[in-house]
């Protein structure tokens, strides 16, 4: 076996959640290894929906512009009953979301992935391994160790730290010995991906939940020329019959007159869970993606939750890596994400217990109530996103994520500063000698201004409000990296707050 060789960070997993953890932690200037065990990336799509929050941090490492061009704008969410009656409706609003993306973008994740992979290569940092198998892995007081089988035999790597993003089926959660809660869903779907004749773009306007206790099923935009279904199996349908090319077609020909013109690009059967990890982090190694949490597809933010938890981590690793945070900072990527994705994993559940009811008089009694609902303006709203809230200060506007303005006509903030901390202040002369203060103790944050900006500082334009909605008329707004808001208030009290909070012991 060759020596070891030493890097900052060593990666296990090169999915899209794992490429978005290797390109931030060379944006942050670390050293990484990533090995995948497949030699190509998953050609056949998997998640279909990215939001835009999501497609706002994928910004930061250059591959947004990509999405969108292999994405469309979702301009609904409908569940409904058999007869079409609509039971409960999501639609986003017409103008962009205050990160200037659209809401919901119904998108085809391979073009993500190549796109990730294509931006890797351009990283001097980041060396990939394709084709290697994690084998085996241990650390002690002063990195990881991992044994990774090759083409060309077995290589022992050394890191400071490494991050499991190796799916739900992860090697390095099973080798730290850590169990899944399970919150309580479990089914099978059978999921059809197919094209679309050549110049159409979609089939539907909306995705649909039809909620037929014969046949539950999703319809969902997955990108331009392509489209989705997944059919619940029950429990007496033979798994193999249902993949037939003609029981397939069958159940698509419900949806669509065009059947002989579409073609099936895959089909498989999916068990949808909802777990998580019990911890995300063991000493030097951390667990993110599906390797720490699944849910089912009802709410459409596995993906986005994963990416979401990359963001989380990659900049306080390298505070750690550097001795400028405690190691211990890592432990607030589980103590703030996982009560989000618990939220979501809980809130796609019950968005599935509603599709999923199988028996004729319960769904007859589901559907009463819900249309008598919605008939009298009672209808609860759609499971509204959730905001993160530990780790954070209080007030309205924490643990919500930053909108983003514009500097100048043409250029994002977020292109115009990068992935540090930022501080928005109200009025900039005002503040400016709070201000001064501030980056003079954190000299990596960016200073911005909605007004009478002084020297050194960012003019921001917040043509929507949003950003000035948030503050509420607070001196300022401190937002992290990630760009999730940490608090508003007096930029020394944000200032003191901040120093807390990397040492590990805000407590919201």
């Amino acid at each position: 076996m060759p020596d070891s060789q030493q890097y900052e960070v060593l990666i296990v997993g090169l999915g899209p959640v794992g490429a978005v953890m290797a390109a931030l932690c060379a944006k942050l200037g670390l050293r990484v290894r990533a090995v995948e065990r497949d030699t190509e990336i998953y050609k056949l799509p998997r998640a279909v929906q990215i939001d835009f929050e999501v497609l706002r941090l994928l910004n930061f490492i250059g591959v947004a512009d990509a999405v969108l061009e292999n994405s469309c704008p979702s301009k609904g969410y409908e569940f409904v009953n058999r007869d079409r009656e609509i039971l409960m409706s999501r639609y986003p609003p017409s103008q962009l979301a205050p990160t200037r993306y659209p809401w919901n973008n119904m998108f085809h994740q391979p073009s993500l992935e190549a796109a990730l992979r294509a931006r890797l290569e351009q990283l001097n940092e980041v060396e990939i391994s394709l084709g290697a198998n994690a084998t085996g892995i241990e650390q002690d007081g002063k990195g990881v160790t991992a044994i990774v089988e090759t083409a060309n035999g077995a290589e022992q790597i050394r890191a400071d730290f490494a991050v499991g993003c190796d799916g739900g089926r992860s090697f390095v959660r099973k080798s730290l010995g850590i169990d899944m809660v399970d919150l309580g869903f479990d089914e099978p779907w059978l999921v059809v991906d197919v094209t679309l004749p050549p110049g159409m773009r979609q089939l539907f306007d909306v995705s649909t939940q039809l909620c037929d206790p014969a046949n539950p099923t999703t319809s969902a935009l997955s990108g331009p020329g392509r489209h989705r279904w997944e059919f619940m199996l029950r429990p007496d349908e033979e798994r193999d019959a249902a993949m037939r090319t003609e029981n397939i077609k069958a159940r698509l020909s419900e949806w669509v007159d065009c059947i002989d013109s579409i073609q099936v690009e895959r089909c498989a059967i999916y068990e949808f869970h909802g777990l998580i990890a019990q911890r995300w982090r063991s000493g030097r190694i951390a667990l993110i993606g599906d390797a720490a949490h699944q849910m089912p597809p009802f709410y459409g933010q596995g993906l986005c939750s994963g990416i979401r938890d990359a963001f989380n981590l990659a900049w306080k690793l390298a505070l750690a890596l550097c001795g400028q945070a405690p190691v211990d900072l890592l432990d607030t990527v589980q103590s703030e994400r996982d009560p989000h994705v618990a939220t979501i994993t809980r809130n796609a559940i019950e968005l599935g217990k509603i599709v999923c009811v199988a028996d004729e008089a319960g769904a007859a009694e589901r559907d009463r109530r819900m249309l008598a609902d919605r008939e009298s303006g009672r209808a609860p709203p759609f499971p509204a996103m959730p905001h993160i809230t530990r780790g954070v200060m209080q007030g309205a506007a924490a643990g919500k994520t930053m909108p983003e303005p514009m500097v100048g006509d043409e250029l994002r903030l977020d292109d115009t500063v990068g992935y540090v901390p930022v501080l928005v202040l109200a009025n900039g002369k005002f503040s400016s000698a709070q201000a001064n203060a501030f980056k003079e103790e954190f000299p990596e944050a960016a200073i911005c201004c909605l007004a009478n900006g002084a020297d050194g500082q960012l003019q921001l334009r917040d043509e929507s409000g949003h950003l000035g909605k948030m503050l509420d008329g607070a001196p300022a707004l401190l937002a992290k990296p990630d760009r999730i808001v940490l608090g508003t208030g007096d930029p020394a009290m944000l200032a003191e707050q901040w120093r807390t909070y990397l040492k590990g012991e805000l407590q919201s």
